[in-house]
């Protein structure tokens, strides 16, 4: 019997100084980050990012794309990969917080571990420019005196615009008419033609449009002030009890050693906060903010259980 346990006691060890050296060697080959959606936008982003992990690490660090069932493919391929810290995601935060919400899917939220935050997006209403309300608490204002006749615009119902623009009526206590369309950029078109009396996406998709005097911006979703938009208020500096940042960033599959997802987050804090990158933030009205592995995963959390909670009182079939 005792040697029996002293040949299990020698077995741990082995594993643990091998768990050991793993970690104090990672990376030796390329690391691979699936992006679950088509070329474009976020892609750009991790492209970006890439470049300078490989750098930072060592190693060639190759971006693929892996789009499909909003995000779902990607988000499930990185899920069940192997948790030895070679396969990463990069995608917005409502692959793990609200995907598995809305459908069976091959994975849940405890399948992937968030790494590192990298951006908040930002997220902007906005008005068509000739709407009966200039700002937030004017369109509110407005809304509780014509129930159901402000309309809005989304990139698809049951998508991340349309949950967040449902979010943002509950908060404010009124009712919108939803309007889906196929993509950000035609519900931006929308309300530039008149269409629809507001529309919710990136800066990027919004901003241009409200410069050329196309749409009026209302108002920016995160926490706080971005910089980006230091003139813009926030729902809540607009009266509405709400913020919906856009995470964005990297996951690993659940399993992935500590040791080496500490080193991967460090390498990505490196390249985030280089001039280079910052100044493609700037460029690209990319909001560039930094979050380590603990406070990703505590903010992936309480955005879970919002959406899990939010997405019970939305009637998709409208």
């Amino acid at each position: 019997m005792f040697k029996v346990f002293k040949a299990l006691t020698a077995a741990i060890a082995l594993t643990a100084a091998a768990g050991a050296a793993s970690a104090q060697d990672y990376p030796n080959r390329s690391i691979s980050v699936i992006v679950p959606y088509s070329p474009g936008g976020t892609d750009t982003l991790a492209r970006t990012i890439a470049q300078g992990l490989s750098n930072e690490l060592g190693q060639t660090v190759v971006v693929e794309n892996k789009p499909g069932a909003g995000g779902t493919v990607g988000g499930s391929f990185v899920a069940n990969a192997e948790p030895d810290g070679y396969t990463f995601l990069f995608a917005v935060s409502s692959v793990q917080t609200v995907a598995p919400h809305q459908r069976d899917l091959p994975y849940g939220f405890d399948a992937l571990r968030g790494v590192a935050r990298v951006s908040v997006g930002p997220n902007v209403m906005a008005a068509r420019k000739d709407a009966p309300f200039k700002t937030m608490e004017e369109m509110v204002a407005y809304a509780k005196e014509n129930p159901g006749e402000v309309s809005y615009g989304s990139a698809g119902t049951g998508g991340a615009t349309h949950i967040a623009s449902e979010a943002v009526a509950r908060a404010a206590d009124v009712e919108l008419f939803h309007i889906p369309f196929q993509g950000v950029t035609p519900a931006v078109a929308a309300a530039v033609a008149g269409e629809v009396d507001l529309v919710l996406g990136f800066a990027s998709a919004i901003l241009p449009q409200a410069e050329a005097g196309k749409v009026t911006v209302l108002a920016q979703l995160g926490e706080g002030r971005a910089k980006l938009l230091p003139d813009v208020p926030t729902l809540k500096e607009s009266g509405i009890d709400l913020e919906l940042p856009v995470n964005i960033g990297f996951w690993a599959p659940a399993g992935t050693p500590d040791e080496v997802v500490d080193a991967f987050a460090a390498a990505v804090e490196k390249v985030i906060t280089s001039d280079e990158l910052q100044e493609y933030g700037k460029n690209t009205l990319s909001e560039l903010q930094f979050a380590g592995p603990a406070d990703f995963d505590a903010m992936l959390a309480k955005e879970d259980a919002f959406y899990e909670e939010l997405l019970s009182t939305i009637d998709f079939s409208k």
